[in-house]
């Protein structure tokens, strides 16, 4: 059973240990590597990934920081749990649990009426359709109080990069075999395998280029531009 602390970390399953939001990678990866073998993501080696049964773990740390225990050594800022989107249709075998609710025991529309109108901050559920069982649910560490300034927007603008960037973390990951890679104008468009028409753009230009970078490292296929 995984256990969500809500601003503190996941409580990984078998006693492993837990896996602390503001932890410094190093630790982070120490105490992943008690599921089995962690494995830095190709592309983006601030995320580590491990897995246990039909979950998939995977550690976001922020490579700019550099108030970490070690220095130069980056923070844990976001653990993702995540089951695939294939698996949208039914229960999770492991439980990943937040007080009473297991999130992946239960059809999406259920989970978002147990926990209504008390989701705690930094909590980011993924639930595809609605319809189905949420398949992904990211913990993101919750910021101190910004500075004023030029610098508040610049830490802001930052943050929110690294939690857009794990939330399409499954496009080179869990779901990899159900994304192409589209060359377009000397660049690459994300879109769905089996509707090549359907195109996901992302607003944010520095999250798309890390983004595709991720999606190529992890050798999602590419498809040649149409003359």
């Amino acid at each position: 059973m995984f256990e969500l602390l809500p601003g503190a970390g996941v409580v990984l399953p078998a006693e492993v240990g837990t896996l602390g939001l503001g932890a410094d990678v190093r630790t982070a990866v120490e105490v992943l590597a008690g599921l089995g073998p962690v494995r830095p993501l190709p592309g983006a080696p601030w995320i580590h990934t491990s897995r246990w049964g039909d979950v998939e773990v995977a550690v976001h740390a922020d490579p700019a920081d550099r108030a970490a225990a070690v220095p130069g050594e980056p923070l844990v800022r976001s653990v993702v749990l995540s089951r695939g989107g294939a698996a949208s249709g039914v229960p999770g075998g492991t439980p990943v649990v937040l007080g009473d609710v297991d999130l992946f025991g239960y059809p999406a529309a259920e989970v978002v009426e147990a926990l209504g109108d008390h989701r705690p901050p930094g909590l980011e559920l993924r639930a595809g359709d609605g319809r189905g069982y949420i398949t992904g649910v990211a913990l993101h560490a919750t910021p101190p109080t910004a500075p004023t300034g030029r610098r508040a927007r610049t830490a802001a603008e930052a943050a929110e990069a690294e939690r857009a960037l794990a939330g399409h973390e499954p496009l080179w990951t869990t779901e990899r075999d159900q994304w192409q890679l589209l060359e377009a104008g000397g660049g690459h468009l994300p879109c769905r395998r089996d509707d090549p028409q359907s195109i996901l753009l992302i607003c944010n230009e520095a999250v798309a280029r890390r983004v595709v970078a991720a999606m190529l490292a992890a050798g999602v296929e590419v498809v040649p531009e149409q003359p």
